[in-house]
């Protein structure tokens, strides 16, 4: 099987935890663990461990109260700094990343541009122009 420069297995996941383990410490740690994998490099065996492996990270849905949170502080001016957002919801047990977060605020706005879109599309068709108002108000 023939895979890209970026395209991790779970084997290779496993092979990072343990790698991480057994060199955390060393100085030039990811150019260390990089050499077992010949397709990444060291900052994307850094970024495979910083955004997806790390034991520590939370990788349930976002609870109610983060997701609150995080809409909360996106929508006040000039507060789209991921990691401070993460760091904020983050406890020492169940670690957010930036990334995370990122990405739940873009992809909540692209399922509400859609439904906008679409509820748009559907009012255009019927010919309502006063509920076609409403929707783009």
């Amino acid at each position: 099987m023939t895979r890209g420069r970026n395209n991790w297995t779970c084997e290779d996941d496993h092979k990072l935890k343990v790698l991480y383990k057994l060199y955390q410490g060393q100085p030039n740690l990811w150019r260390i663990i990089s050499h077992w994998f010949p397709k990444q490099n060291s900052k994307t065996c850094r970024e495979r461990w910083i955004f997806h492996t790390d034991p520590a990270i939370n990788h349930l849905p976002f609870t109610y109260d983060e997701r609150q949170y995080i809409l909360s502080r996106v929508n006040q001016p000039g507060t789209t700094d991921w990691v401070v957002i993460a760091d904020e919801l983050s406890s020492p047990q169940a670690r957010r990343t930036s990334l995370q977060c990122k990405n739940f605020v873009n992809n909540r706005q692209r399922r509400i541009e859609g439904e906008v879109k679409r509820l748009t599309d559907q009012y255009k068709k019927s010919g309502d122009r006063m509920s076609l108002g409403f929707i783009l108000n």
